[in-house]
């Protein structure tokens, strides 16, 4: 049995509607940017689907980034997993029948997701197969022994919750004392693979904080990307501002709209302000779930939220005009709602953090389909405070990045503080040694 570790450290953004992760292999440098529906299938019998042959392992790992993630077949062993169901991930659940299907849920009063077992199972499953990915890569075959993963990683909490939860969350990962194991046998292929995952560090932080971090690591070319976007809409806005001044800016609101929150952090000075910042109970998935509680009015049927919301974001054929029309006009009333809401919860924000707000930053995967209604509003909530409404097709990959920068800043600082002990180990080896010397002369 080899007895190779392999080091794993990343951020992990699970979202409501998709879980956005960043992962680095510190052993190898290779990274995977990680982009799957936060749903999973759960079934106690065998897996509806037919398990690929061993010699296949390679050809799969080396297709496109997402798609072993997006096809992961698991069952778990583990203190955060109540049962051993297999469970099929991501775009491949979507497609399977006859099965429990499992996504977050986003109706007022949902659980945090804290509390949902689907979070943690998204975790852990995404980590184990990276780690196979990478093993099968490296030697273009399946392990023949269980592979031991140490896992360094960054996750979020809502706002609401990041306070009074944030140790806790981290906590269940970890266990007592950095006791808790969890077990992930893959199935994919003919010969199951067992990962054993231990964690080492958990970094909790606040939605949407993460994707500030994020703006700001990215600096000058995406300030500079931002206003050259505002300015071709609003020539005369922010005269002699220069992507510079936005980075330099202490002071900052972030409206991060996700699928089942809306998150408000804020920060001032440079620190994240858990005062003033707040949360917003609901998110663009709580308007689809809305409307499809609706859609027998408009002769719809759309079978899931995400099915909806594709639909709403695509350019209908001919034949389907119709059919998107009636959808646009179902989901309209809701999207009016979400929107005086974000603006009301936005006026709220801005009056505790005082005057001294410089920008407000707009973010999230659910910020795009409501940019036209929610944009104007915010506007003129914020009055002359600059309005910066980042583009959603790399806007909902923020939190990871920021999350991954936190994971990455809390591994150098250990490696940091290991350097600085063995320095000092080092050091009263010598002094020891020289006192000898001088004893035995």
């Amino acid at each position: 049995m080899s007895s190779d570790i392999i080091n794993l450290t990343g951020g992990i953004d699970v979202g409501n509607g998709y879980v956005k992760g960043m992962i680095l292999n510190t052993d190898t440098g290779v990274r995977d940017r990680i982009d799957l529906p936060s749903a999973i299938v759960a079934t106690p019998r065998q897996s509806p689907k037919v398990p690929l042959e061993d010699a296949e392992a390679a050809q799969t790992m080396n297709d496109a980034e997402e798609d072993f993630y997006n096809r992961l077949d698991a069952s778990f062993s583990s203190p955060l997993v109540s049962d051993s169901d297999r469970r099929i991930f991501g775009r491949s659940a979507l497609s399977v029948r006859g099965s429990v299907f499992s996504e977050f849920e986003v109706h007022d009063g949902h659980a945090s997701k804290a509390d949902q077992q689907l979070s943690k199972i998204l975790v852990l499953g995404v980590y184990a197969a990276k780690a196979l990915r990478d093993y099968v890569r490296e030697h273009d075959a399946l392990p023949d022994h269980e592979l031991r993963v140490k896992v360094r990683t960054g996750l979020a909490l809502p706002i609401s919750e990041f306070v009074a939860r944030r140790y806790g969350y981290a906590g269940e990962f970890i266990g007592s004392k950095g006791s808790a194991v969890h077990l992930v046998t893959i199935k994919n292929f003919n010969t199951p693979v067992s990962i054993r995952l231990e964690f080492v560090d958990v970094q909790v932080v606040a939605e949407g904080a993460s994707a500030q971090y994020a703006i700001s690591d990215k600096g000058e070319p995406l300030a500079d990307a931002l206003l050259t976007d505002l300015r071709s809409r609003e020539v005369d806005v922010l005269p002699g501002v220069t992507g510079a001044d936005l980075v330099a800016a202490q002071n900052t609101i972030g409206i991060d709209v996700g699928e089942g929150t809306v998150n408000f952090p804020v920060f001032t000075n440079g620190r994240f302000n858990a005062e003033a910042a707040s949360t917003l109970d609901m998110g663009y998935g709580t308007i689809l779930e809305n409307a499809l509680d609706r859609q027998d009015e408009a002769e719809l049927r759309f079978t899931s939220r995400k099915q909806l919301a594709d639909f709403l974001q695509s350019t209908p054929s001919v034949l389907q005009r119709n059919r998107h029309q009636r959808a646009v006009v179902l989901v309209e009333p809701d999207v009016k709602h979400l929107v005086e809401q974000i603006r009301r919860s936005f006026s709220e924000t801005l009056s505790q953090s005082g005057e001294s707000t410089e920008v407000v930053y707009v973010y999230g995967g659910g910020s795009g389909p409501i940019k036209d209604e929610l944009y104007p509003e915010l506007i003129r909530a914020a009055g002359d405070v600059p309005v910066l409404y980042l583009d959603a097709r790399y806007s909902r990959h923020l939190n990871r990045e920021g999350l991954f920068l936190a994971a990455r800043a809390a591994e150098e600082a250990a490696e940091a503080a290991a350097a600085a002990v063995e320095q000092v180990a080092a050091e009263n080896s010598r002094r020891a040694a020289r006192k000898s010397e001088k004893a035995s002369a």
